[in-house]
């Protein structure tokens, strides 16, 4: 009789296999609709999800939301709404490895990186030299206290 090991590593092959095969699931209504009401930038390379929309008229006032931990920007999905009546511009995007952005592997992800990609996405948006309100929740606060220093 074979050593225990070597029959779960024979029977491990196959099921690693078949699971590498399944496809990814289908997103759903919901997330779809956020996935297409948004776009996409470049950061060295990589693409970083982001969602820009027009808010209050009368209004100067933009607002960018950080999301946390280990979600996305759909964080501010259900008080999106509220937000564009109060703020003229409303951005939240994806952090790298998050979300619809890109999750490259291996990388050295850092807290320093995740505040030089929101400056890329304001430069991006011609927004450099606007003021700029901050809202976030979880791993989102540590990038705004980078953003901030």
């Amino acid at each position: 009789m074979k050593e225990w090991w070597v029959q779960v590593g024979l029977l491990s092959v196959p099921l690693l296999a078949v699971y590498l095969h399944i496809p990814a699931p289908q997103l759903s209504p919901a997330l779809r609709s956020w996935k297409s009401s948004g776009s996409f930038f470049t950061y060295k390379d990589l693409n970083i999800f982001y969602r820009d929309s027009s808010g209050a008229v009368g209004s100067s006032d933009v607002v960018v939301l950080l999301h946390g931990f280990p979600t996305s920007s759909y964080d501010w999905s259900k008080i999106w709404e509220g937000l564009t009546q109060r703020f003229h511009r409303v951005i939240a995007l994806d952090f790298l490895g998050f979300g619809f952005s890109d999750k490259p592997r291996p990388h050295g992800y850092s807290i320093f990186e995740q505040a030089t990609i929101v400056e890329g996405l304001l430069r991006h948006l011609g927004l450099r030299h606007q003021r700029i309100n901050l809202l976030s929740h979880d791993y989102g606060d540590t990038v705004a206290q980078e953003l901030l220093h």
